[in-house]
């Protein structure tokens, strides 16, 4: 049986792992801020990227709570952009 220590030292080296490439994703999509349907569409493709990104740290909290929150700031930046009455259309580096 694993020691405690070990199981806790391989969680944190597999978090620092997930973190570092939740780090290094840049993720960039288009979207019409007049059509909520392209703009859901943009969201759900920013989530699902992030999440095939960190798909072998599954069940690692640090690395889903990270993740979590680079999915809320992505969403708000893109709400953001469609709120903001000089949004040019085009591609848009998120993360």
């Amino acid at each position: 049986m694993a020691k405690l220590s070990d199981m806790l030292t391989r969680t944190l080296a597999e978090a620092a792992e997930g973190l570092k490439a939740l780090e290094e994703e840049v993720i960039t999509t288009c979207f019409d801020p007049e059509d909520p349907l392209s703009v859901q569409a943009a969201i759900h493709y920013v989530e699902d990227t992030i999440d095939a990104r960190i798909a072998r740290f599954d069940g690692n909290a640090l690395v889903q709570e990270a993740a979590n929150q680079i999915k809320a700031e992505c969403r708000a930046n893109i709400l953001e952009q469609v709120e903001n009455a000089d949004v040019s259309r085009g591609s848009r580096t998120l993360h």
